[in-house]
């Protein structure tokens, strides 16, 4: 039994690291809506393996290109060589805390944290606890997922939604595609008619423009427009309604006052 103000990892004897190594992903990728699309020889996952010397390996993934994500763990290898694989909330901010003048939120903040979700896989293996469990333990057993899909003309958006609606899914995500590209706020608005009378009344609809896309047209006063014309359809949430380093057009935004619905930043 543990005793107060102990943990998990303060009780176990330590797992050291022995080596980590990155597996970037390469191959044919779904169409993903990007201005660029993605080709088959570009790399942006990868897998992380962090081994240690008791024979444990923890396992975590990366959203960026596998082979920046190779470098990066050559600059953080003398950080993580050694540590104890069993407390990732203090290796993982020894990272963070070593590199932060490198640059924060590009490829070692990407990697840092594929390691600490793989810390956590050997955490979970070594007490053999879910990582729900270690973080506090579940309050729901069951959740929704949404169907996620990309946005097309009006009369074509009945055929890309009404498959899926089929198969049980009661919550869709729509995004991408034409939406906010052409300057019409009409097509806007009829493509999103057209997938709620797709959907009916009963089903969740998000919407996601994807305005991380290179060359993103559309400034905070399209945001608030199309805000407003989403909630008329029920749309439950607004994503990417604005370019990501657009912080005080996101702070306008979310204001209550302004927005009739969540507005999330990508």
């Amino acid at each position: 039994m543990l005793t107060p103000g102990q943990t998990p990892s303060s009780s176990l004897s330590p797992v050291r690291i022995r080596s980590i190594v990155a597996a970037p992903l390469f191959g044919e990728s779904p169409k993903g809506g990007w201005s660029a699309e993605i080709r088959p020889e570009d790399s942006i996952h990868a897998l992380i393996a962090v081994h240690t010397d008791a024979g444990i390996t923890g396992y975590g993934s990366v959203f960026t290109d596998g082979r920046l994500v190779q470098a990066a763990l050559q600059v953080l290898e003398p950080l993580f060589r050694g540590e104890n694989a069993l407390q990732p909330e203090r290796v993982t901010e020894k990272l963070h805390q070593n590199t932060f003048w490198m640059g924060r939120g590009g490829t070692l903040t990407h990697t840092i944290s594929g390691i600490d979700i793989a810390l956590w896989d050997i955490l979970g293996k070594v007490t053999g606890l879910s990582v729900g469990s270690l973080l506090g333990g579940r309050y729901i057993e069951r959740v929704r997922p949404y169907c996620s899909l990309l946005m097309e003309m009006p009369e074509r958006m009945h055929d890309v939604v009404a498959p899926f609606k089929a198969r049980g899914f009661t919550a869709f995500k729509v995004g991408w595609g034409p939406f906010g590209r052409t300057n019409d706020a009409g097509l806007d608005r009829a493509i999103i008619a057209a997938t709620r009378d797709a959907l009916g009344p009963d089903v969740q609809l998000f919407v996601d423009p994807g305005a991380s896309d290179a060359h993103w047209p559309q400034g905070l006063k399209w945001a608030l427009r199309t805000a407003e014309m989403l909630a008329d359809y029920q749309v439950g949430w607004f994503e990417e309604a604005l370019k990501p380093d657009a912080l005080e057009e996101f702070c306008t935004c979310v204001a209550p006052a302004r927005c009739r619905l969540p507005v999330a930043r990508c």
